[in-house]
């Protein structure tokens, strides 16, 4: 029997080394990494838009507080007209200018009759709706030496604060209490309350 030679291809894929079957262990390794890197990056989006819309909200809310200004000066100049007209105009409410001669200590700022509250300035510069209203700081309404009155009454002589000397015609402390309180609305639902006393 003659032995025939192995055809030239043949002899050469019997000497080749055998080939590594490919597991695909590197594709999941990078599937994994760009999924890593793109949940940072969604978190680094949210975190930075986060920070902007707090810091825009801020923003909002201080040029609302900066804004009632404008409400307790406004009141504060009707109070000194009503005063001008007399003691007596002092002692009864005058809800078309937002006056009124008493006050529930209980009722906070927010829960006032804010509906019917006049409007200082229906829109400033920034866009804030201000409005006001003025409060003796009293039980009931009427002169402050009724029986059974109760009002809060500045202390001292010559009364921390007041430009008028001991012995005056009016002393500041034959005199109650009243205070301003000014709402701002403004843009995105702001709303800010800022209060004052006066004497």
């Amino acid at each position: 029997m003659t032995k025939h030679p192995l055809p030239r291809l043949a002899r050469l894929s019997a000497y080749r080394a055998p080939v590594r079957v490919q597991q695909g262990v590197t594709l999941l390794v990078a599937l994994v990494v760009l999924l890593v890197m793109t949940i940072t990056g969604l978190a680094l989006v949210r975190t930075s838009t986060l920070g902007a819309g707090v810091s825009g909200s801020l923003a909002l809310k201080q040029a609302a507080t900066s804004g009632a200004d404008l409400g307790l000066e406004t009141g504060l100049a009707k109070l000194e007209a009503l005063s001008a007209t007399g003691s007596s105009a002092l002692d009864v409410s005058n809800s078309s200018i937002g006056y009124y001669a008493s006050v529930d200590p209980k009722v906070t700022a927010k829960s006032l009759a804010w509906g019917s509250a006049p409007v200082a300035a229906a829109s400033d510069p920034l866009g804030n709706e201000v409005r006001y209203l003025i409060h003796r700081l009293c039980r009931s309404a009427g002169p402050i030496n009724a029986a059974g009155q109760s009002c809060v009454m500045p202390q001292g002589e010559g009364c921390s604060g007041s430009s008028e000397s001991v012995g005056s015609v009016s002393s500041c402390a034959q005199r109650p209490m009243y205070r301003i309180t000014a709402k701002v609305i403004g843009p995105r639902d702001t709303e800010s309350y800022v209060q004052m006393s006066t004497y």
